[in-house]
């Protein structure tokens, strides 16, 4: 699946980390019922292991993929971060930078802090908004479209090592989209 596609726009990056920490969930949970590595079994009254906690793999499987993203787009110097906006920029063309922070789901100080190096080599424009002076709007330049490019074909190859290691065509697919519509 292309990064930024489908027909729910926030599935994207996000999407797949929470697709890839539902596996590692799946997993530990298997692990945990046949107990082949000596790990401790889900207790009679419930309790479960953090290492097995969604959220505490959710985590753990964010940060282990951020860094290898990050490692991927590193060749293009941009992060994981910066290609979300770009991204997101480039489907809508000419957005509000609230709404980038919205759409993405991030707080105003992390957009800033991740729009002011894509500004600065000319990837994203920052223009004031003719309608309210206090907002900003944002688009890309065409240096930062062909860019934005060059980062969708290597999520796509990265995208597509990822999508090996789970069984089924669409896997990757499904499991992003199920695990959407918990955000």
């Amino acid at each position: 699946m292309p990064f930024g596609s489908g027909s729910n726009r926030r599935l994207t990056w996000n999407g797949l980390l929470q697709t890839l920490a539902s596996m590692k969930n799946a997993r530990i949970m298997q692990q945990n019922k046949r107990n082949p590595s000596g790990t401790k079994p889900i207790q009679a009254n419930g309790d479960i292991p953090l290492s097995g906690r969604f959220c505490f793999v959710l985590q753990r499987v964010n940060r282990v993929i951020s860094r290898r993203l990050n490692s991927v787009l590193q060749s293009i110097g941009i992060t994981g971060s910066q290609l979300m906006i770009l991204d997101a920029i480039g489907l809508d063309g000419d957005l509000r930078q609230k709404d980038l922070a919205e759409l993405l789901g991030k707080d105003h100080a992390t957009i800033t802090a991740n729009l002011a190096p894509l500004v600065r080599r000319g990837l994203v424009v920052r223009d004031e908004d003719r309608k309210d002076r206090r907002a900003h709007r944002i688009a890309l330049t065409p240096d930062g479209a062909s860019l934005l490019r060059q980062a969708r074909e290597l999520v796509e190859g990265f995208e597509a090592d990822l999508g090996c290691r789970i069984s089924g065509e669409h896997a990757l697919g499904e499991l992003c989209s199920v695990l959407n519509r918990l955000s």
